[in-house]
């Protein structure tokens, strides 16, 4: 009755976008399994160097969903 969507055969990794708390620098890395937003996480901030950052916000690119859908 419905129309069905073709099986995507490859996993998109989502992006972790993480703000550092000094400098209030965005930074973005590959999704890690324990990551939720507003967690506080001790990486390193690429510019300032502080360990503190705040994951501000989980997603996948538009152009890796429009190559998906390819």
């Amino acid at each position: 009755m419905f129309p069905q969507k073709p099986q995507l055969n490859r996993f998109i990794q989502p992006l972790t976008h993480l703000t550092c708390f000094s400098c209030n620098t965005e930074n973005s890395r590959p999704f890690k399994d324990g990551d939720y937003v507003f967690k506080e996480v001790e990486e390193k901030c690429p510019k300032c160097g502080s360990t503190k950052m705040l994951i501000t916000g989980i997603y996948i690119e538009e152009r890796q969903l429009k190559e998906r859908e390819r």
